[in-house]
């Protein structure tokens, strides 16, 4: 096989996705605005491209839009989540934007996307905060994860 090839499976396509749906997660938060909005700027012909092989329009649409929608209705259990598994010593507040905005992907897939094992969350989130961050966000966002993962995926 080619060094080429680029990786089309589903769970390829749904990686492009979930890294898809944190920008448009950020984008909301940093303009302040919904996820509604930023998706409606996006369908009047805005192309984002991860990166010169990969483009938006090679995801998984359907688990894309599927998860932003699962986020957004959940928004305040999610939230409440995170707090939840947060140190005494920190708060919402602290968490850098992309930190929080990969933890909220991530918890919104513990809770709604029960076909999807937990370790394949974790490996993709894990492999996204790699992109932004060094060793010890990465460390911070695992463990984030696999705590709140005890409680939410113990309760299904």
């Amino acid at each position: 096989m080619e060094g080429n090839k680029k990786r089309r499976t589903k769970s390829g396509l749904r990686g492009v996705a979930r890294f898809c749906a944190l920008q448009t997660l950020y984008r909301s938060e940093f303009c302040n605005s919904t996820v509604a909005s930023v998706l409606g700027e996006s369908d009047k012909g805005a192309e984002v491209f991860l990166t010169e092989s990969i483009s938006v329009s090679e995801m998984d649409k359907v688990f894309f839009k599927q998860l932003l929608d699962e986020s957004s209705k959940n928004l305040s259990d999610v939230d409440a989540i995170i707090a939840k598994n947060l140190s005494k010593s920190w708060s919402m507040d602290r968490l850098d934007p992309v930190t929080k905005c990969i933890l909220q992907l991530g918890i919104t897939e513990l809770m709604c996307f029960k076909e999807t094992p937990s370790n394949v969350i974790f490996n993709e989130y894990i492999e996204i905060a790699k992109a932004f961050f060094d060793t010890p966000e990465v460390s911070f966002i695992n463990g984030l994860l696999n705590k709140a993962a005890d409680s939410i995926r113990k309760k299904q």
